[in-house]
């Protein structure tokens, strides 16, 4: 009957010692908002990325996004900022706004801190494109509806939410989307380097029609009538806007300079195959990328006197942006190589991509630097495009093609 009774409580003990450990040892789930380490992840829905072998481990100059407060936490030289696709993003001095491309909700990410929050939860699903004025308030939104095909172009502002006595916690959404429907045969959008003006090109009864407009379309004007139908548009200073016909590798491409003030149309560069240009932002030089059989070139243009000259390294012009501060220089991501490809046709349709690392370029002299390996600093396969200045420049933020989600570099501390 001892021996029972010592059974049967040594079973008991075992039990009990077993409900303790799942209870109370065993490790407690992560809260919410809590970075998650994503290293591991295979699942691509874009099916555009592959596995690169041996790639180092991951340092500590990355991160995945956090939400709420981080105390003490050294924000990265290198930051992820979203995990899912975005729809376009813009940068002020201290913040970041970009757009969750599926659902529509914004987000602000601030550049001082580790923190990013939901700042409007109305959902508007697929957009696709954002342009953002000055002071991060309003944006005209590109998005596909529903089962439609069709491109709409919504002008939308954030407005304080009414009646809300929430406190401003890391959940709190101060805002809501509210706005209006543009006009429906919009192609191609360019904002103003004061951010105050949108270009926005259209194809009316066959032909390229520019217009000069508020956000919202006010103030509309009429500032080109081209046959030219298939273009790209940047808006680099105040009085210019360049107009370059889509790039093909099979195909001559042309460059114009649209004057604002005068409305004339002048060719600058034409005849060169795979064509696509970055204008600097006193309009004094010219990026531009051109297909030879060797792969891509990139060269410089003068536009004071005509002059052309190779840039050491070679990638497309859309992989460049100019600096406002010193406008001889330019950031550019460049590939670390090309494999044998119809560019820039095989890259758009995303049937290659690469992986960068991120130069500077002095236009006077000549030189460039190295900025960034973003394949040591990330561990990951980056496609760096949409390459943004925040207005101080002391962040550089671009998109990686491979699976559209947006990233930061210091470059104080670069």
């Amino acid at each position: 009957m001892l021996k029972k009774i010592i059974f049967i409580t040594i079973v008991i003990l075992l039990i009990a010692a077993g409900f303790y450990y799942w209870f109370s040892l065993r490790e407690a789930p992560a809260a919410p908002g809590t970075p998650v380490d994503t290293t591991s992840r295979s699942f691509n829905p874009f099916a555009r990325s592959t596995i690169a072998p041996s790639l180092p481990p991951r340092t500590t100059a990355t991160s995945t996004p956090a939400v709420g407060p981080v105390v003490d936490a050294k924000i990265p030289v290198l930051r992820h900022l979203s995990l899912a696709p975005i729809g376009g993003f813009m940068a002020s001095t201290t913040v970041v706004r970009y757009i969750d491309r599926g659902v529509g909700h914004v987000y602000e990410a601030s550049s001082e801190t580790e923190v990013i929050r939901k700042i409007s939860n109305t959902t508007i699903p697929r957009v696709y494109e954002s342009y953002w004025n000055k002071n991060l308030s309003a944006a005209v939104l590109r998005y596909i509806k529903d089962s439609d095909t069709a491109i709409q172009n919504f002008y939308a502002e954030l407005r304080p939410l009414k009646n809300s006595t929430s406190t401003q916690t890391a959940d709190f959404i101060p805002y809501e989307i509210k706005g209006k429907f543009l006009s429906p045969d919009i192609q191609e959008i360019a904002v103003s380097p004061k951010r105050d003006r949108i270009f926005t090109f259209s194809i009316e009864n066959g032909k390229g029609i520019g217009y000069v407009s508020g956000f919202d379309e006010s103030k509309k004007v009429k500032v080109l009538d081209t046959p030219l139908t298939q273009v790209g548009v940047e808006w680099p200073e105040e009085n210019t806007i360049v107009i370059t016909t889509k790039p093909s590798g099979i195909s001559s491409g042309f460059a114009y300079l649209l004057d604002v003030k005068k409305a004339s149309f002048t060719k600058v560069l034409g005849g060169m195959t795979g064509l696509s240009t970055k204008m600097s932002a006193d309009a004094k030089k010219i990026l531009f990328s051109t297909t030879r059989p060797s792969g891509p070139v990139l060269s410089l243009y003068t536009t004071k006197d005509g002059t052309t000259q190779e840039v050491v390294f070679r990638t497309f012009a859309d992989k460049c942006v100019w600096s406002k501060v010193r406008p001889h220089e330019a950031y550019c991501a460049v590939p670390s190589k090309f494999d044998a490809g119809m560019y820039p046709d095989d890259w758009y349709k995303g049937a290659v991509s690469f992986v960068d690392q991120l130069w500077l370029l002095d236009s006077i002299t000549g030189e460039v630097h190295l900025l960034a390996n973003l394949l040591t600093l990330s561990n990951d396969l980056i496609d760096a495009v949409d390459l943004t200045l925040d207005p101080k420049e002391n962040f550089l933020y671009f998109v990686n093609k491979r699976d559209l989600t947006l990233w930061s570099l210091d470059l104080n501390e670069s």
